[in-house]
């Protein structure tokens, strides 16, 4: 799903907590533009653009300018901590 996209978008008008939709994205090198409710900020970073979930305007502006690859590759830089090495042994065979 991921590699077929560039942008997540993510105008929620309710307090999420931390999407991880934010994350899994990233690390695929896909940016975020989302509202400025809850954890989006967090989560987003420097890999996003930020917004108020109404203001329309700015959502259609930024869909449309948004530095897709820049902000990708600064997602994708974010959450590589996120990720760790599975050990040897849970490895099939």
């Amino acid at each position: 799903m991921y590699a077929g996209n560039d942008l997540l978008l993510v105008p929620s008008q309710v307090e999420d907590a931390f999407p991880r939709v934010i994350v899994e994205a990233g690390l695929h090198g896909v940016a975020t533009i989302g509202s400025s409710r809850g954890g989006i900020p967090e989560a987003a970073g420097d890999g996003g653009v930020i917004l108020h979930p109404d203001d329309v305007d700015a959502w259609l502006q930024a869909i449309e300018s948004a530095d897709r690859r820049r902000l990708g590759a600064k997602a994708r830089t974010r959450f590589r901590w996120y990720v760790r090495a599975c050990p040897s042994w849970l490895l099939p065979g």
